[in-house]
C-alpha cells in the first residue's frame, strides 16, 4: 500500500473516505483518532493509504475533492 495523504482534520477525512470508498478503491487509514490524543501538527495525522493498483484513481479523487497539494 501506498501513503496519499497525511491529514488531521477528521471531516475531511471522512469526505474523502466516504468518496474513495464510493469509486471502490482499496484503501486503510493509519492513526485514526491519534490527533486528538497528541494534537502535534503533523506528528499524529492520520494517514490515508491506497492499493498500488489504485493510486492513479485515488489521486483523480483527491484532485475532484481539491485536496492535492
Amino acid at each position: 500500500m501506498l501513503e496519499l495523504l497525511k491529514i488531521s482534520d477528521p471531516v475531511l477525512l471522512q469526505i474523502l473516505t466516504d468518496a474513495l470508498e464510493s469509486k471502490n478503491i482499496i484503501f486503510r487509514v493509519e492513526n485514526a483518532g491519534m490527533n486528538a490524543l497528541m494534537p502535534l501538527p503533523s506528528v499524529m495525522d492520520a494517514r490515508v493509504l491506497v492499493a498500488e493498483e489504485d493510486r492513479v484513481a485515488a489521486k483523480l479523487v483527491l484532485r475532484d475533492l481539491e485536496m492535492d497539494t
